[in-house]
């Protein structure tokens, strides 16, 4: 019996041994080391993306801290020494210019092929003709106008939107005052491969057109949307037909070229 009231004291001991020598909690573990604060200047980045980027190289210790503010362009940082030694390295290293992007120009020309002349409609631009005489022996309409043609510019790894209202004379449509024909168009993500000849690359060309469709009934006009989707690939200068919708007896022809053009 003796015996055993020896190892349960002996076990005891050696417990409360062990949580004396349990090391302290982070909260209270920092008694002796200094915390130093420091304010950094960012000349050429966004502070913010700075900011998540060097934020794990901070001790995470009570009482350090690491604040952004992004009219003023500074990183504040409080922490050790050592920490914030490699803080401001990281910042040296990733405070740097970003490389200029050349603009991507994208001219997008919607075209109206008819059987018959078409009354309005702007003439061809002397640019696209060689586009429309291919057209003609490809496709069962003789004549050609133009719709409308806008030139937008973006950078690489962008997107293009754009929107506008048809003439409805031009597809041969008498609409009602309130009731116009809509168009859309959109470009996701284009981006460039190459540089001397380079390819520009659309992930998704999106076009759409919204008219008004006389079904009777309580709501006799309804709008229904046409057009088409695709992945577009298209080298410098090159007048590519993106795709064909038809509405009645016309036919719209989406044309897109694209230049890799200096910022302007």
């Amino acid at each position: 019996m003796k015996r055993l009231i020896v190892i349960i004291a002996s076990l005891l001991i050696s417990t409360v041994a062990l949580a004396q020598d349990k090391p302290a909690a982070a909260d209270e573990y920092n008694t002796t080391r200094e915390l130093q604060s420091k304010v950094f200047e960012v000349h050429s980045r966004d502070a913010r993306e700075i900011a998540s980027s060097i934020k794990l190289l901070g001790s995470g210790f009570k009482g350090t801290a690491l604040s952004v503010n992004p009219e003023m362009r500074t990183i504040t940082v409080r922490d050790f020494k050592e920490n914030i030694v490699a803080i401001e390295g990281a910042i040296a290293r990733l405070d740097r210019p970003v490389a200029d992007s050349p603009d991507i120009e994208m001219k997008i020309s919607v075209l109206i092929g008819s059987k018959t002349p078409l009354a309005g409609a702007e003439s061809i631009p002397e640019e696209l003709a060689p586009v429309v005489k291919q057209l003609q022996s490809t496709l069962r309409y003789a004549h050609y106008g133009l719709m409308t043609a806008v030139v937008q510019r973006t950078k690489p790894g962008n997107g293009i939107n754009g929107s506008g209202v048809a003439e409805p004379t031009l597809l041969g449509m008498t609409v009602r005052e309130g009731q116009p024909i809509l168009y859309n168009y959109r470009l996701v993500r284009i981006t460039t491969t190459g540089s001397e000849h380079p390819s520009i690359d659309i992930t998704n060309f999106e076009f759409s057109m919204r008219v008004p469709i006389n079904v009777g009934g309580a709501q006799p006009i309804q709008y229904q949307s046409v057009g088409f989707e695709t992945p577009v690939s298209i080298r410098q200068n090159e007048k590519v037909v993106i795709g064909t919708t038809t509405m009645g007896d016309k036919a719209l022809i989406v044309v897109v070229t694209a230049t890799v053009a200096p910022k302007g």
